[in-house]
């Protein structure tokens, strides 16, 4: 997985000056088109609530893996 963010973020500079490039909603928030969470429907998620996640009913198979090159 690494290698592959790796390659994306090596040819992310020209593909976002093909992409629009002024396009930055992380930087300017007015171009956030994203509707937008009322905090009033947050909760706090302690993590040893997470320390009890039940996966006993998933498969193991393995999902299917493309080559290094295939995604990028």
């Amino acid at each position: 997985a690494m290698k592959k963010i790796y390659k994306a973020c090596l040819k992310y500079p020209e593909w976002k000056r093909k992409h629009d490039p002024n396009l930055k909603p992380w930087r300017y928030p007015e171009q956030n088109m994203l509707p937008s969470i009322n905090v009033a429907d947050l909760t706090v998620q302690r993590a040893d609530s997470l320390e009890s996640i039940d996966e006993s009913s998933v498969s193991e198979e393995k999902a299917q893996h493309h080559s290094d090159d295939d995604e990028t």
